[in-house]
């Protein structure tokens, strides 16, 4: 239901619509609940005070982190429900999420979808766009489970879809045409999930923590990065990424077909998941959105070197996940400069088969010695990808001296057509907590030493004593036919 049917100027005991405009700085959620107090307390309606607080507060951090851009707050109380409008002028718009426990982002949409009677997203397009919810009665606000839920069945989804269609229909045709050979749906949206995760972190940071940047011109700054706050345009970096998402999801919709009505619509990386062949992606990139690739690569960079000295709350990404990004942001400037396009390598990209990657954090002591004495065939692998410690049995399977397997990343245990989907999957989980294959045995193909496939049995499991969510974890493989479990 479009907002407009809602209490409005001129009706019968509707107050007159207070707005505010507000910078996109953490601060500013605050300020909007202040004057949601103020409003609803000279209402006299305060029983709606705490559920519009939480929700407004979410549609605010989120234009925070996303949008970059400013933000107006409109509130219009009603005889019966008060009615928050909050807009930005970002064409970026919400997409669903499906993180898991340890997510550290992606909740709040559905945190407003179960807190509000309705809600929706309209007047979206190249300038921007509005999210509202309205809130009566009493609102309770259940449980995780309840939030799924709401989410599923939120309205979100559709508006959404309908905003993108009408934001695609005005686009600017100028600009050069992008073209992305070979690019791979799964690894990117993984990657994408990671860069939501990292990069609202480092605005966090950024907001609390200036002095604690890199000095100028210091050794230790990202390549092309001088290590201020005033270097980091988390606005560019934002709108690159989300230039090649949308239209990866686009492409992705558009290959599968529309889902059948009254379905859920899963998330792009599920929807990717579906379809793991690469896409020709081919984009149209306007000049100045052409100039916001390399701040992406900045940021990123800057982020990826705070989260590797433990000063954000998440995890660095694999290599892969670098590389690909790497890749996307290079093609787009060097093809808007003329060049040619250069297709993605996929698993034969060095850092899928480079050895010895260094552990980005110290852990704590680890002990592995049980690992390593098992007469099982079992692998222990930290949140880098990288082989901790294996049993002789294991290194006999696979056909590798211990000591040469163990350093090694697990991907080279890996068939190469299989290497994307599973630091695709690696990355989720670290980024978002979500597990498919955690905890289950399943049949996989484990690539030998001298070349030829494996089928085994597997069971990844967190290591037994690990505290959850460090990123420690226990593989058992088992001869497809044997059976096995994991330390008993």
């Amino acid at each position: 239901m479009d907002p407009g049917a809602h209490a409005q100027p001129g009706d019968a005991g509707a107050a007159v619509p207070r707005s505010l405009t507000l910078p996109p700085d953490p601060a500013s959620a605050a300020r909007a609940r202040a004057m949601l107090r103020q409003v609803l307390d000279a209402a006299g309606r305060q029983e709606w005070l705490d559920t519009t607080e939480l929700a407004c507060s979410e549609l605010i951090t989120n234009a925070i982190v996303h949008a970059h851009t400013e933000i107006v707050v409109t509130v219009t109380v009603g005889p019966d429900e008060v009615l928050v409008e909050v807009r930005d002028s970002s064409p970026m718009l919400p997409v669903q999420r499906s993180y898991d426990s340890y997510a550290t982002t992606g909740r709040g949409m559905g945190l407003v979808a179960v807190l509000a009677a309705e809600h929706g997203i309209r007047d979206a397009g190249p300038h921007g766009k509005t999210a509202w919810f309205v809130v009566r009665g009493t609102p309770d606000a259940g449980d995780g489970d309840d939030l799924l839920a709401a989410w599923d069945d939120s309205a979100w989804d559709e508006a959404t879809r309908d905003a993108v269609q009408a934001s695609a229909r005005e686009e600017d045709p100028a600009g050069a045409e992008v073209v992305l050979l070979g690019i791979p749906p799964t690894l990117w949206f993984a990657a994408r999930e990671h860069h939501d995760a990292i990069l609202r972190e480092l605005m966090l940071h950024l907001a609390t923590d200036h002095a604690g940047l890199h000095e100028p011109g210091s050794p230790d700054s990202p390549d092309g990065t001088d290590g201020t706050a005033a270097a980091v345009d988390l606005a560019a970096a934002d709108l690159a990424r989300s230039t090649i998402s949308t239209a990866l999801w686009a492409a992705v919709d558009a290959r599968l077909g529309p889902r059948p009505a009254g379905t859920r619509l899963p998330a792009p990386t599920d929807r990717a998941s579906l379809a793991l062949e690469p896409y020709d992606l081919r984009l149209r990139v306007p000049d100045e959105v052409a100039a916001a690739f390399p701040r992406l690569k900045q940021v990123l960079d800057l982020a990826e070197l705070l989260a590797a000295e433990g000063r954000l709350f998440v995890r660095p990404a694999l290599p892969e996940v670098v590389a690909v990004r790497d890749w996307a942001c290079g093609q787009v400037v060097a093809q808007h400069g003329g060049a040619r396009p250069e297709a993605w390598e996929g698993a034969a990209h060095d850092r899928f088969v480079a050895a010895g990657v260094p552990v980005p954090r110290a852990h704590p002591e680890w002990d592995t010695a049980e690992v390593r004495s098992s007469p099982r065939a079992v692998v222990a692998a930290d949140d880098a990808g990288r082989v901790v410690a294996v049993s002789p049995s294991m290194a006999a399977l696979v056909g590798w001296d211990v000591g040469d397997l163990a350093g090694q990343r697990i991907v080279a245990l890996v068939p190469a057509r299989l290497r994307e989907a599973h630091v695709a999957g690696f990355t989720r989980h670290l980024a978002t907590g979500e597990t498919v294959i955690l905890g289950l045995h399943v049949t996989l193909p484990v690539l030998h030493a001298d070349g030829h496939e494996v089928a085994c049995r597997v069971l990844i499991e967190p290591a037994p004593g690990a505290p959850e969510g460090t990123g420690r974890f226990l593989a058992w493989f088992d001869p497809a036919g044997d059976s096995g479990g994991g330390l008993g």
